[in-house]
């Protein structure tokens, strides 16, 4: 039970101060995919540490908790497993409750996801067969209004205004299209709704509650680099002040293109991401065995 507990510590120190760290280092001038890949394995470390400390809770003896808790532990005797015997099923009845009613709420949350995502799907295909428009790689709405999206999903689409067409040049016009396909060649619609669904489920916790506003703007920046490398970041800011509302985010993107011209990732933005994110992924973990260390250490003193 000790390791068990002191894993949940260390998901609870990972999912409330995590999005703090998080902030500063996706403002520090790293890529918006490295960022964007640090928040979502934190978040998928947190689920994993969650899913290990209740796994470790209602397993028979702990599974290998007792093994792993004498080999860091052997000195800790007086704290050892075997002084609170009468809380473990109390405890991990508790945990499998909790663990399964989130799993619910989780699941309830993506089929419903899925479910409108389809459905404005299909709504979209069937009011552009209305109108008259040619299904193709960009499908052209007779609207005067500077319109640009993309749906993602198995079908993704790129949907677009005639109103866009006239109020852009045809290198604006491009880029604008560039970033709108970055967004389905990402997969950033799933990854979006991912984020989405656990801030909806798990907004207890800071890190999910702040997970979808994160991961929706770096979504952004991530395309908009990507429409920078191919049509240049001047063409692409002063596309983004012809269609768009000087609103937070949109500000946030100009700046971050004045500063970044874009261009393909380099080898040490790779390296950062992998090492970043695996530091990510088992944060959880990492503080569990260091805390347990260092208290063992210290009985020993």
């Amino acid at each position: 039970m000790i390791l068990a507990a002191v894993l949940l510590f260390g998901v609870v120190l990972t999912g409330w101060f995590s999005p703090r760290l998080l902030g500063r280092l996706t403002v520090g001038g790293i890529s918006p995919g490295t960022a964007l890949a640090w928040w979502l394995l934190t978040a998928a470390g947190v689920l994993a540490g969650t899913l290990g400390a209740v796994l470790l809770l209602v397993l028979p003896d702990h599974g290998p908790a007792g093994a792993i808790t004498r080999i860091l532990h052997e000195c800790w005797a007086a704290v050892g497993h075997s002084g609170l015997p009468g809380l473990d099923p109390a405890a991990g009845t508790f945990a499998a409750a909790a663990l399964a009613i989130a799993a619910a709420r989780l699941a309830l949350s993506t089929a419903r996801r899925r479910k409108h995502s389809t459905q404005l799907h299909r709504r979209h295909l069937d009011v552009l067969r209305l109108s008259g428009a040619r299904p193709g790689p960009t499908l052209w709405l007779p609207d005067d209004r500077p319109i640009a999206y993309s749906l993602g999903g198995r079908d993704g689409l790129i949907v677009a205004s005639r109103g866009l067409a006239g109020r852009l040049s045809s290198r604006e016009l491009d880029a604008v299209l560039a970033h709108e396909r970055a967004h389905l060649r990402g997969r950033h619609h799933f990854l979006a709704g991912c984020a989405e669904t656990l801030g909806r489920t798990l907004r207890f916790v800071p890190l999910m509650r702040e997970l979808p506003g994160a991961v929706r703007l770096l979504v952004e920046l991530a395309a908009d680099r990507a429409a920078a490398a191919g049509h240049g970041p001047e063409t692409v800011r002063s596309a983004l002040l012809s269609i768009h509302a000087a609103d937070g985010d949109t500000a946030l993107r100009l700046r971050w293109l004045a500063r970044h011209p874009g261009g393909p990732s380099r080898f040490p933005e790779r390296v950062r991401a992998v090492v970043g994110g695996t530091l990510a992924l088992f944060a959880p973990p990492v503080l569990t065995v260091g805390l347990m260390f260092t208290a063992g250490l210290l009985s020993c003193w």
